[in-house]
């Protein structure tokens, strides 16, 4: 197999990577990297290297998931004349429609390079589906408990077998269907998310807990305000505290959701999956300038506090109150405000700050989990933020663990590998 990272080899953002099986060319996933807004991944390298002439020359594009990190650039290949298959599920068909269509409305960073009318005909030629059987080829689609819709991607040929987890998680999600690792073959490769390689996080169950516990002190007298991503962490957070309330955990508040998490948990809805119900409600028009210092829940997007989002909105005026609390569950990219409010101190505001770990990436010990299941012969970790000296420590770990039967490689943007 060949491999080509054209972007979120060695950073977290802008997933789209090229591989060659025989003659056979895939891109898997084409996302936008949050920190580069308006910009896509290079594309034209492509070209230059003369692996493709035009998109059409590709034999398919494969998405693992919805989110814009690796569905973003999606319309960029009918801008380049490519009209091939697209597969990918049906949820992430639904949700990444719309999430694009959205997005520009979500905050005042977000830079718009695609028109209505692209994004609307890309989606239109996605026939949904979890296999393909082509002549030389087989594509099949696993869960992968990252979020709803996500996928796993298995590429099959005479020659060899390879695997990309794209985001991936061994945790029981709620809102997410758990990865089966009962029905994949061991592969030849793996391209591997690395998203928290060197990190092993707090037991899943035991954060959830400390979750409800916090929740619980702050409604008693005050507003929770949870800044959460519009797709995947939004609805998680949601069915936990509704459940919590359902068990006699949480004291029964209202919960409100607001800005493009409504779209996203709508959709949710439709796609099976309840999240809007007597627990969990819209938030009313204006409601970020109307609302009082009541008990109450407020979920709403952006997880990073944007400028002018939701979340920053209602951010304003729920910090001037000490009985609230600002909780953010997710990352928080350095430069936004979000980051800026749970590290610096040089704000002046009466609600606490706090944060819980509500990550659907696996960590490092659910990563090498999964290399020991699956067994393969080479390991390609992708979607990663490691520095280079943390690189060649964890390669040295790997080497020590798993001796000679494994082969673990680290390739940058724009690096190609030869496996």
């Amino acid at each position: 197999m060949y491999f080509y990272g054209i972007s979120g080899s060695n950073k977290i953002g802008g997933s789209s990577y090229f591989i060659k099986l025989g003659d056979r060319k895939f891109l898997l996933d084409m996302g936008l990297d949050p920190n580069l807004p308006g910009v896509y991944p290079k594309y034209e390298n492509l070209y230059r290297k003369k692996l493709l002439t035009t998109m059409g020359d590709l034999d398919g594009v494969i998405v693992s998931h919805a989110h814009l990190d690796h569905i973003g650039s999606l319309p960029y290949m009918l801008k380049e004349g490519g009209k091939v298959p697209i597969i990918t599920s049906e949820a992430t068909k639904v949700l990444g429609k719309t999430l694009l269509l959205s997005a520009p409305k979500e905050s005042d960073d977000y830079i718009e390079i695609f028109k209505k009318d692209e994004i609307e005909k890309v989606f239109s030629l996605i026939n949904p589906r979890e296999t393909m059987v082509a002549k030389d080829y087989e594509i099949n689609l696993y869960d992968s408990g990252h979020i709803l819709g996500s996928k796993m991607v298995e590429i099959v040929t005479q020659e060899e077998r390879v695997l990309y987890t794209g985001d991936f998680s061994l945790k029981n999600m709620i809102t997410a269907k758990k990865m089966n690792l009962s029905s994949i073959k061991s592969p030849d490769i793996l391209l591997c998310e690395g998203t928290n390689l060197n990190k092993n996080t707090n037991s899943y169950i035991n954060e959830r807990l400390g979750f409800i516990r916090h929740a619980n002190k702050v409604v008693a007298n005050g507003v929770l305000l949870i800044p959460a991503f519009a797709l995947g962490r939004t609805q998680e957070v949601v069915c936990l505290l509704k459940n919590a309330m359902k068990s006699q955990l949480l004291k029964r508040v209202p919960i409100y959701i607001d800005g493009l998490s409504v779209e996203m948990s709508e959709l949710y809805n439709e796609l099976g999956v309840d999240i809007l119900d007597d627990y969990v409600k819209i938030a009313p028009n204006r409601f970020s300038e109307t609302m009082d210092d009541s008990p109450k829940i407020i979920v709403c997007s952006s997880g990073m506090l944007l400028k002018n989002s939701k979340s920053y909105l209602y951010a304003s005026k729920v910090l001037k109150n000490e009985n609230n609390s600002v909780t953010f569950v997710g990352y928080q990219d350095k430069r936004t405000p979000g980051f800026k409010l749970l590290y610096e101190k040089n704000f002046n505001f009466k609600a606490t700050i706090n944060r819980f770990n509500f990550s659907a990436h696996g960590d490092e010990r659910e990563i090498f989990q999964l290399i020991d299941r699956l067994k393969p012969k080479k390991v390609v970790f992708l979607h990663r933020n490691l520095k280079d000296q943390e690189e060649k420590e964890l390669e040295k770990r790997l080497t020590k663990i798993y001796g000679k039967n494994i082969k673990f490689y680290f390739p940058k943007d724009g690096e190609e590998l030869n496996l």
